[in-house]
């Protein structure tokens, strides 16, 4: 794979954590202590993000092994049961839509829902 592709994939990666995270481009910059200029880049593919960069995304809740590699890093404490509902689901909505999703698409999806159902059981989801 290509260096170029690389910082592109990162790129993309890192605007869906942005958007999941709900920042602007410079919330995210100031959040991570950068240039809002270093974060178009970044998402362009232009450039990658340094570790010490990595690291300030890390603590603002960016999924840094999202970021690098395409995969989610498990929470912790995972309820097994309620990722077995988030999983069934996910394959229910991809039929539903009559789609075919490959076995990653149909985890990154479970991963939402499981989110989801994680926060709407806790105590500050129930507002």
């Amino acid at each position: 794979m290509r260096s170029a592709q690389i910082r592109r994939e990162i790129g993309a990666r890192l605007v869906d954590e942005r958007a999941r995270l709900g920042l602007t481009q410079q919330g995210l910059a100031s959040a991570a202590k950068c240039a809002r200029l270093s974060v178009i880049q970044y998402e362009s593919g232009r450039s990658s993000p340094a570790a010490e960069t990595l690291v300030a995304l890390e603590s603002i809740g960016v999924d840094v092994r999202f970021l690098l590699t395409g995969l989610r890093a498990a929470p912790l404490g995972i309820d097994r049961d309620r990722f077995r509902v988030a999983f069934a689901e996910a394959l229910r909505q991809a039929k539903a839509r009559r789609e075919r999703q490959s076995p990653e698409e149909n985890l990154d999806q479970a991963w939402r829902i499981y989110d989801a159902l994680t926060h709407l059981s806790s105590p500050v989801g129930r507002r």
